[in-house]
């Protein structure tokens, strides 16, 4: 059975203006978010995570390939976790990140994360919070409710009850 669930948002991606951002593959990640990527696998290590789940966008892809390697675990790319797309309409991501969440609870592991987007993890926390959690602390760039390579944990305490926490933002 989950017990905790690590939501991350992928680093800080190149500016180009020449590359889509929310078609696949979309930009990569900059060196500055590979920096971010090496903190988080900083704070994550001997939280035990068990496996990562990633949207295959290249800045994702990118960040979870530290991850990965710093911590030693395997990893799962699923289109359930990528970027909100343009025209898609939010409830659309919502069944998309409901899927994956289910497929999440039903998984062997006890610790997973999923390195995502913002509009992604936007609908993770309201699914899981059944619409209750207060996002309006947590605004950040482009109306994100995290920062490049921010972690929320959520934490199943019983079948009903989750804890909610912005537990990691980069220097």
């Amino acid at each position: 059975m989950l017990s905790d669930l690590f939501l991350i948002r992928h680093g800080q991606p190149v500016h180009d203006p020449s590359i889509p951002y929310h078609t696949h593959p979309g930009p990569a990640l900059s060196e500055h978010g590979r920096g971010e990527a090496a903190q988080a696998a900083e704070f994550l290590a001997g939280r035990e995570v068990e496996h990562l789940f990633v949207s295959p966008f290249a800045r994702t892809s990118q960040t979870a390939e530290v991850l990965a390697e710093r911590l030693g675990l395997p990893v799962t790319f699923t289109a359930l976790a990528q970027e909100h797309a343009l025209g898609e309409p939010f409830e659309q991501v919502r069944r998309r990140v409901r899927e994956l969440l289910g497929a999440a609870e039903d998984s062997p592991y006890m610790r997973i994360a999923i390195v995502s987007h913002g509009s992604p993890i936007r609908a993770a926390l309201l699914e899981l919070s059944n619409e209750k959690i207060d996002l309006s602390r947590h605004v950040y760039s482009g109306g994100n409710p995290a920062p490049t390579c921010g972690i929320w944990h959520v934490q199943f305490l019983d079948a009903y009850t989750r804890r909610f926490e912005l537990v990691f933002k980069p220097s």
